[in-house]
């Protein structure tokens, strides 16, 4: 995780480290600790170290913190030649001489890849297209992938990407299932408008089918998944390294249990993150509520519940997504064909519309090569749910 770049000493802090030095200085000549806690403090010579109880710890290499913010620990010592990406315990970051910097978004690399970070961490549910000063990058979970050759897209368009980077030279037509895409300047000329497409409730036994449909025509999804079909946990697991985004829907999906109260769906939701994190090795921001925010079951079991749960999750740092098209595959349609009626007349209404689905429906999945095609024929891109992305919120009514 090393990267070694050749830069000057960073020098912001010596106006801070001189405030600080005499009162270290003198709690570590008397053998105690500055601070009761393990804590990055200045040790003079404009040195700054990891120090526990008096002690510098050498044995330490991460990023630590305190109140000026996060550092890049080297043996014990903040690093200030420090730049590029760097790992600890609470994820992956993007450190600018020797400080994360929370301020940087864009494409950073470090001896393992080049990666996606957003507010000065790694963003490992970004898909799609994503810049930086170098060009335009095909991004999946986090990591720009330089095997992929093919579409992708991102908030401006679907994009004709080789070896990982958008390629604005490529003009003429492209193919992929059956549709040929017309391309300018590497840009697939479309309607200008965005599906994204969510399945919720599974894995369970039509997902493999979906995953192969979606495969067929290059696209990328989003799935809100849940446990409860526990032997199907395994399709995470595929859905996350096939470059959809995964997200969390519960784990029971049992109003009773998660409405019972705001702890209750918390504990539920903790549950099904830590399912989420054994398959794919990271935990997820992005997630709908069981019956979506505006359900009103959810007052049979405890009043007011979705207006404390909605505020709760922004405090948390956590998006919730409901949805602005209607598939009514948990509803009254149970066939494909109104399936397909149901999503092609709800998107021509929106410019970006989040289309709700379920892959435990045979109908929906049987729909979809169906509906994918003709979306793609008819110039609409689509796209994976992005954490801070667009969102549609509704009317919360508990």
């Amino acid at each position: 995780m090393e990267i070694n770049r050749s830069q000057s000493p960073w020098k912001g802090l010596l106006a801070l480290s001189l405030a600080l030095c005499m009162v270290t200085l003198t709690a570590l000549s008397l053998g105690v600790s500055a601070k009761s806690s393990t804590d990055v403090i200045s040790v003079g010579d404009g040195r700054w170290a990891l120090v526990k109880d008096g002690h510098v710890e050498t044995s330490y290499t991460g990023i630590s913190k305190n109140k000026h913010g996060w550092w890049r620990v080297k043996n014990g010592y903040v690093d200030f030649h420090a730049n590029g990406v760097y790992r600890n315990e609470y994820g992956w970051w993007y450190v600018k001489n020797g400080k994360v910097d929370f301020d940087y978004t864009g494409i950073a690399k470090n001896a393992n890849g080049w990666w996606q970070i957003a507010g000065g961490k790694v963003n490992f549910e970004a898909n799609g297209v994503f810049r930086n000063e170098h060009g335009w990058w095909y991004v999946k979970q986090g990591k720009v992938d330089f095997n992929y050759t093919g579409l992708a897209s991102n908030a401006a368009g679907n994009w004709y990407i080789k070896n990982g980077k958008a390629d604005f030279s490529k003009n003429g037509t492209y193919s992929k299932g059956g549709v040929n895409y017309t391309l300018k300047g590497g840009k697939v000329q479309g309607n200008g408008k965005t599906i994204f497409l969510t399945f919720d409730d599974g894995p369970a036994q039509y997902t493999d089918q979906l995953l192969s449909i979606l495969d067929k025509y290059g696209i990328k999804v989003t799935f809100f998944v849940t446990n409860c079909y526990p032997k199907y946990q395994y399709d995470i697991q595929k859905e996350f390294q096939a470059g959809h985004a995964v997200a969390l829907h519960t784990y029971t999906h049992n109003y009773g249990t998660v409405y019972k109260s705001t702890s209750a769906y918390w504990n539920d939701f903790e549950k099904m993150e830590n399912v989420i994190s054994k398959q794919t090795g990271h935990r997820v921001t992005m997630f709908r509520f069981p019956g979506g925010s505006s359900n009103t079951v959810s007052r049979k079991y405890c009043s007011g519940v979705m207006t404390s749960l909605t505020r709760q999750a922004g405090q948390k740092g956590l998006t919730y997504y409901d949805w602005n098209v209607d598939s009514n595959d948990a509803g009254g349609t149970k066939t494909s064909d109104g399936i397909y009626n149901n999503i092609s007349r709800g998107v021509a209404n929106h410019k970006q519309s989040i289309v709700l689905c379920h892959d435990v429906k045979s109908y929906t999945v049987n729909a979809m090569d169906r509906t994918i095609k003709w979306a793609l024929q008819n110039g609409y891109t689509f796209r994976t749910l992005q954490p801070g992305g667009y969102t549609v919120h509704q009317k919360v009514a508990n």
